[in-house]
C-alpha cells in the first residue's frame, strides 16, 4: 500500500503499489505489537531497545545487562499471552538460579477468530524442508456428530505424524474449540506418543475430540496395513521426534 485517502462520501480509498485501487466504507489495519518501554529509561539501566521497542534476551530471557530479564511482548515473537506468562516463570526462576524446563517446541498458538485457529508442533512445509517423511490424517467436522449438532460443518482436524515411526509430529485445527481441542495433541506429543494412541483409544462421543480418532484412522489408511501394522505402540521409544525450528 502506498497511500490511504478519505473519500468525499465518507468512505475510504487504499492506493497500492500496483496502481490500483481499493474503496470500502472502512479501513482496517494491524501494526503488530509494540513493547511498552518507551517510558522505562532503558538507557539508564544499559539497555537499548529496537524500533518497535524490543530488547534482546537470551534462552534464559536474561537481556544484555545480566540482572535484568525480560518477557512476554518486550522480546517479540510470539507475543501470546499464554506463551508471555511461561516466559515470565521461566525468567523468575532463572534470576533466582532456580532449575526450571520449558518446550517452546510444544507451545501452542491459538487465533481467537471465527472460526478459531489453533496449531501446535510443525507444519509440512518444515517437515518437508527437513526432509523428515511424514503422513496426514485428516476429520472434518461435518463427519463428527458434535460438529453437525452445533452447525460446524467446515471446521477441520488435522494430525502430522513421522510416517515410519508414527510419532505425533504437529496437530492443526480450524473451527469452533480449535484453542481447546489443540490441548490433546500437546499432551500426546509431550508424552512422546504416537498416532496410533488416537486410534486405539475411545473418546466422548459426541465430542469434537473424536476427531482426533477419525484423523488418526485417515492417516493410517493411507499407509496401507503393511506399514500401518509397524506402527503398533502408542508411545515411541525414543521420545517425540521433534526437528528443532
Amino acid at each position: 500500500m502506498e497511500r490511504v485517502e478519505r473519500d468525499l462520501d465518507g468512505g475510504v480509498t487504499a492506493h497500492l503499489k500496483s496502481r490500483k485501487t481499493l474503496h470500502a466504507d472502512v479501513l482496517l489495519y494491524a501494526v503488530g505489537r509494540l513493547g511498552n518501554t518507551a517510558a522505562l529509561n532503558l538507557a539508564a539501566a544499559g539497555l537499548e531497545r529496537d524500533d518497535r521497542g524490543r530488547l534482546k534476551v537470551d534462552g534464559s530471557f536474561r537481556t544484555a545487562v545480566p540482572h535484568i530479564f525480560a518477557a512476554g511482548d518486550v522480546v517479540g515473537f510470539p507475543s501470546l499471552a499464554s506463551v508471555s506468562m511461561e516466559q515470565g516463570r521461566v525468567a523468575s526462576a532463572n534470576s533466582f538460579g532456580i532449575p526450571t524446563v520449558t518446550m517452546p517446541a510444544l507451545f501452542p498458538y491459538g487465533l481467537y477468530t471465527i472460526p478459531e485457529i489453533s496449531f501446535v508442533g510443525r507444519t509440512e512445509e518444515e517437515l518437508t524442508t527437513a526432509g523428515v517423511p511424514y503422513e496426514v490424517g485428516m476429520a472434518h467436522y461435518r463427519e463428527i456428530a458434535r460438529g453437525q449438532i452445533i452447525g460446524d460443518t467446515t471446521g477441520r482436524l488435522k494430525l502430522i505424524f513421522h510416517s515410519e515411526s508414527g510419532a505425533l509430529l504437529g496437530v492443526h485445527v480450524i473451527g469452533e474449540g480449535a484453542t481447546e481441542l489443540i490441548h490433546i495433541g500437546q499432551a500426546v506429543m509431550a508424552l512422546g506418543g504416537t498416532v496410533r494412541y488416537f486410534a486405539d483409544h475411545v473418546f466422548n462421543y459426541p465430542t469434537l475430540a473424536e476427531c482426533y480418532k477419525v484423523a488418526a484412522l485417515a492417516g493410517l489408511n493411507k499407509l496401507g496395513a503393511a506399514r500401518a501394522d509397524r506402527i503398533g505402540a502408542a508411545v515411541t521409544p525414543q521420545g517425540p521426534l521433534i526437528p528443532p525450528r
